[in-house]
C-alpha cells in the first residue's frame, strides 16, 4: 500500500501545465513556431503583439533583448529560399520517352523508376514488384520480363541508378566509362572478387588476379572515384533539403562571448484585450455563466501561454549561459581538446533546475559558433582521471585517438590493442574494448578496413 501512495505521489507532482511547459522547452525552434500557429489557431483569446504595445505581460524585455542583434544573422542562416529542384525519380521519367519503349514497357518502367530509393537503388525484389504489378495495375509479368526493363533504366543518368545493391552500381559505372587496363582489372575485381575487394585482402587479390601491387592499386583508385550513391544529388522531397536551424548564436567581441537566443522569427504574443472587455461586461452584467467561464478558461490560457513563452526563453538563456561559463575554453578557441567534464546534473545545480529539465533544453537544440553549428548534448560528456590526478573530458581521449589514426601508416593501420598502447604512450590508460567503442563512435571502421596500398 506504501509503494503505491508513494506512485500516486510522484505522479501528481507535475501540473498539466508544467508538463505542457516542459513540452515547449524540448522542442526547437523551427517547431516552436508551429506550436505557435496551432496554439493561436485553437485559442481566440491568444493574438500576436502588435509593433510598439506596451500592455504585454511582464518580461518583455527579455523577449526583445536579442531580437535586435540576430535578425539579419538569421535572414542570411536560416531563411533559405530554393528554387523547386526535380526529384530522381522526376528525372528519371524524363529521359524514359529516349528508350524507345512499347506501352507495356514504358508503364512497367514508371513503376520501377517509383520503387528506386532515394539513393538511385531498387532495394525491393523483382518478385515482389511482379506481385505488385499485378494487384495494383492488373499487368502479369515474370521476373525474367522485367530483366530488360530493369537493364534500360540502368542506361539512364545518373549512372548506376536501378542498381540492386553497390555491387552492381559500381559494374555499371565501369562498364560506362572508356576502356582500359585498369578499367578492366576493376571490373574483373569486383564482379569476381568482391568479398575480398570489401575486405582489403590485398594479398588475395594479387595472388588471384595475378596482379601488381601498382595494378590493383589502380583498379581501386578507379572504384573509389565512382559514386555509391548515385540517386544522393537529388531533392526528393518538394521542399528541397532540411537546413539545421540553430537555437542560439555565439558572438565573441573583444573577448567577450555573448549567446544569443535565435527568436527574432517568433511572434510576441498577449491575452486579447476585446476578450478581456467581453469578460468584464458579461460580470459586470452578470451575463451568461457559460459564456463567463469560456471566456475565462481562453484568456487564462493566453495568458499561460504567452508567459510560458517568456519563460521557456529566459530558462534556454540561463542554460546555454552556464554551458559557455563551464566551457569557456573551449568556446573561446574551439579546441575540443578543451572541453572539461560536465554532465546535465552540473548545469542543473548552477541554476538551480532539475536535471529532466537541462535535458529537455539541450534536446535537439543547436548552437551556431565562429568553428561550426553544434548539438547542445555534445559538450556533455563523462570524466577521465589521468595518472597525476587531473581530471579531463573523455572526448580529450578521443581527440588524442583521432590524430593516432589520421597519421597512422595506412599500410599497415594499428589494431585497437595497438592504439590503446599509443593513448598509453600519451598518458591515456584505455582498455582496448573502451578503445573500440571511441573508434566507432568517431566512425573509424576497424584496421582491415583502414588499410590501402
Amino acid at each position: 500500500m506504501q509503494k503505491q501512495r508513494l506512485k500516486q505521489e510522484i505522479g501528481l507532482k507535475l501540473s498539466p501545465q508544467q508538463i505542457q511547459f516542459l513540452g515547449l522547452l524540448q522542442i526547437p525552434l523551427l517547431s516552436l513556431e508551429k506550436r505557435i500557429e496551432e496554439e493561436l489557431e485553437s485559442n481566440p483569446a491568444l493574438e500576436e503583439q502588435s509593433e510598439g504595445d506596451k500592455s504585454s505581460e511582464n518580461g518583455e524585455q527579455n523577449w526583445e533583448k536579442n531580437s535586435s542583434k540576430n535578425s539579419h544573422k538569421e535572414e542570411t542562416n536560416r531563411e533559405f529560399t530554393h528554387q523547386r529542384e526535380l526529384s530522381l525519380q522526376e528525372f528519371l521519367l524524363e529521359q524514359l520517352p529516349m528508350l524507345n519503349l512499347n506501352n507495356f514497357e514504358y508503364s512497367i518502367s514508371e513503376f520501377i523508376v517509383g520503387c528506386l530509393d532515394d539513393n538511385g537503388f531498387l532495394s525491393r525484389s523483382l518478385l515482389s514488384i511482379t506481385d505488385d504489378l499485378l494487384f495494383k495495375m492488373n499487368l502479369e509479368v515474370s521476373e525474367y520480363d522485367l530483366v530488360p526493363i530493369l537493364k534500360s533504366i540502368q542506361t539512364l543518368e545518373p549512372v548506376g541508378v536501378g542498381a540492386r545493391d553497390l555491387q552492381e552500381c559500381l559494374l555499371i559505372q565501369l562498364e560506362n566509362k572508356e576502356p582500359s587496363l585498369s578499367i578492366t582489372d576493376a571490373i574483373l575485381l569486383l564482379s569476381k572478387h568482391y568479398s575480398a575487394f570489401s575486405n582489403k585482402n590485398y594479398e588475395k587479390l594479387m595472388r588471384e588476379l595475378k596482379l601488381s601491387e601498382d595494378e590493383l592499386k589502380a583498379a581501386y583508385k578507379e572504384i573509389e572515384m565512382l559514386n555509391p550513391k548515385p540517386g544522393a544529388s537529388f531533392s526528393n522531397q518538394v521542399e528541397g533539403n532540411n537546413y539545421i536551424t540553430p537555437d542560439f548564436s555565439l558572438e565573441i567581441q573583444n573577448d567577450e562571448l555573448q549567446v544569443v537566443l535565435n527568436n527574432s522569427k517568433v511572434k510576441r504574443l498577449k491575452s486579447s484585450e476585446y476578450y478581456k472587455n467581453m469578460l468584464k461586461n458579461l460580470e459586470d452584467t452578470k451575463g451568461d455563466k457559460e459564456a463567463i467561464s469560456f471566456l475565462k478558461d481562453k484568456i487564462e490560457g493566453a495568458n499561460w501561454f504567452a508567459n510560458a513563452l517568456i519563460q521557456r526563453e529566459q530558462t534556454l538563456l540561463n542554460t546555454m549561459n552556464c554551458i559557455v561559463k563551464l566551457q569557456m575554453d573551449y568556446f573561446k578557441t574551439g579546441d575540443e581538446r578543451t572541453l572539461k567534464p560536465m554532465k546535465l546534473m552540473d548545469i542543473a545545480e548552477q541554476i538551480d533546475l532539475d536535471v529532466s529539465t537541462i535535458s529537455r533544453v539541450t534536446n535537439s537544440k543547436y548552437i551556431e559558433t565562429p568553428y561550426g553549428t553544434f548539438l547542445l548534448k555534445d559538450f556533455f560528456s563523462d570524466a577521465y582521471s589521468k595518472e597525476d590526478g587531473t581530471t579531463i573530458s573523455n572526448k580529450v581521449v578521443k581527440s588524442h585517438l583521432k590524430e593516432i589514426i589520421e597519421i597512422e601508416d595506412k599500410k599497415k593501420p594499428y589494431s585497437d590493442e595497438e592504439l590503446s598502447e599509443k593513448l598509453g604512450e600519451k598518458g591515456y590508460h584505455i582498455a582496448r574494448r573502451t578503445v573500440a567503442k571511441y573508434r566507432e563512435q568517431l566512425d573509424f571502421p576497424v584496421a582491415r578496413l583502414r588499410r590501402t596500398l
